[in-house]
């Protein structure tokens, strides 16, 4: 024998229904292991019960002409959710954990329970999330924070995990629980398409120049127009489009990068707009969608846009104007609303000029604006980027760097950095893997072109050194132009900027001809 589901549906909604309901399975003596009612509708689980007995059940419930159904069903309507639910999250490629309010997990998904808990999902469950992870401080970022989410990070074994907190509400806004989403960092196919951890407070500088650019894309991140970044490679152009994405109202939806000049035309177009089933030798045969389509209520941001063929130009300039994409092999329109953030090293003006890039693409795409200056023209920046990259690879190589010798700071702030913070933070990490001590020397420090240093610059910390070249910069300038504010032309500064440097360093032009 074994316990029986049943489904009773009503022919009204009256009074007392559930009761002679009831009352039949009281007279043959059969137990009630669960029952939920809702209007016309009643769903009852009954311990084992043997097939005579049953009979005389269904005729006497039938017979009440209250019923107009009696179902024997398998699964009732929450374990038909919680099945296909389960099934769902357990071939998600990212860890899934569904917690209630106290903390305590209610459900788990293999790729978390095994992978980031190292557990099994039985033996997890009921277990409070704080034994894991800072619960608390999660919770309460979030109710800080005026975004539906809020990001961290965990290390498990080897691996580093994003983790995402976000709250489960109700129609009635009633909290009922939360749900974390862990993120394998290192899973570059999950990470870059569709995860964006990065923000401002992750663009590591300290120059007027550079806070005023973060001013800058803070401002654009309110608006879903379109942003050009430009600047020379290794800048951190799509650190600010991460950062502007992850600042915006979308910062929930996918963040979708491609970089133009590192995919082939035919595969790029079919990359950007998708393409239909049967147009390609060895394509998907359902067919692709593109991803102005996967991206919808997101961010698109391609890199090196100034590579992207003639052609495809044509095209993209149509779908941003008609915000509709036509997959390749289709003649069907499908509407997206994605935002376009792009990105080149180029000097794209020189290329419209050389019919190289459509100008009527560049008015497009070209919005907003962010110029990233090269690191040899802040170079006020080598003090706090010197800090934060010999912190990352000094834990990354289990070493204790503390700091750096003078002649290996005149070599850092002398050279001319042509690969700008990506150069600086390989050096770096090379001279922290090969350091002997607990300070970076002159031999630790390999770059691409030897020059010398220059001997007038003087200090004993990174942050001196940069201010000795600094006042030796100004006074050149001053010696070699005829105003202050000739002088701060040259320099790219503003004139209230270089008259407070002057006072700063206590620099007269009337005592320096």
């Amino acid at each position: 024998m074994e316990n029986k589901k049943i489904k009773l549906t009503a022919l009204e909604d009256r009074a007392h229904l559930t009761y002679e309901a009831l009352s039949v399975l009281h007279k043959y003596d059969v137990g009630l292991v669960w029952m939920e009612v809702y209007a016309y509708v009643a769903y009852i689980k009954l311990m084992p019960v043997d097939d005579e007995v049953w009979e005389k059940i269904k005729n006497e419930l039938q017979s009440q002409n209250s019923w107009v159904s009696l179902e024997e069903i398998d699964l009732f309507p929450f374990e038909e959710k919680d099945t296909e639910l389960k099934n769902v999250l357990d071939v998600i490629p990212y860890g899934v954990t569904l917690l209630s309010r106290k903390g305590d997990i209610k459900y788990i998904n293999h790729f978390a329970a095994e992978k980031i808990f190292l557990s099994g999902e039985s033996d997890i469950t009921g277990v409070n999330i704080r034994k894991y992870l800072d619960y608390d401080k999660l919770v309460s970022s979030l109710k800080s924070n005026s975004g539906p989410m809020v990001k961290d990070r965990i290390k498990s074994g080897n691996k580093l995990y994003q983790v995402d907190l976000q709250s489960i509400k109700n129609e009635e806004d009633f909290l009922s629980g939360y749900l974390i989403s862990f993120y394998d960092i290192d899973n570059s196919n999950i990470f870059n398409r569709f995860d964006n951890p990065i923000t401002f407070n992750d663009i590591i500088a300290e120059s007027n120049i550079m806070f005023d650019l973060v001013n800058q894309g803070k401002l654009y991140s309110k608006s879903d127009s379109p942003v050009l970044i430009t600047g020379e490679s290794g800048t951190g152009k799509e650190l600010f489009a991460r950062a502007i994405h992850n600042e915006s109202k979308r910062n929930s939806k996918p963040f979708i990068a491609i970089n133009c000049a590192a995919i082939p035309d035919q595969l790029l177009e079919s990359e950007l707009f998708g393409y239909e089933p049967g147009t390609f030798t060895g394509g998907n045969k359902e067919g692709k969608a593109g991803i102005f389509e996967i991206a919808s209520g997101g961010t698109v941001f391609l890199d090196e846009i100034g590579e992207m063929a003639s052609h495809l130009q044509a095209k993209l300039l149509r779908v941003l104007q008609e915000k509709k994409v036509r997959r390749v092999g289709s003649s069907k329109e499908v509407p997206f609303d994605s935002r376009l953030i792009t990105a080149t090293n180029k000097k794209i003006d020189e290329m419209v000029k050389n019919k190289e890039f459509r100008l009527d693409l560049l008015f497009r795409i070209n919005i907003f604006n962010i110029n990233i200056p090269p690191l040899r023209e802040r170079k006020e920046d080598l003090p706090i980027l010197f800090e934060y990259f010999t912190k990352i690879h000094s834990d990354r190589y289990g070493k204790d760097i503390v700091g750096i010798d003078q002649n290996a700071m005149r070599k850092l702030i002398n050279y001319n950095w042509p690969g700008n913070v990506r150069e600086f933070q390989n050096v770096l990490e090379r001279a922290v893997a090969l350091s002997k001590t607990n300070e970076i020397s002159t031999k630790d420090i390999f770059l691409n072109y030897n020059i010398t240093p220059d001997t007038n610059i003087t200090g004993n910390s990174l942050k001196e050194c940069i201010e000795s070249l600094e006042k030796i910069k100004i006074v050149e300038s001053l010696k070699s132009n005829k105003s202050i504010r000739e002088a701060a032309k040259s320099l790219k500064v503003t004139h209230t900027l270089l008259i407070n440097r002057m006072k700063k360093y206590n620099i007269d032009k009337k005592n320096l001809n």
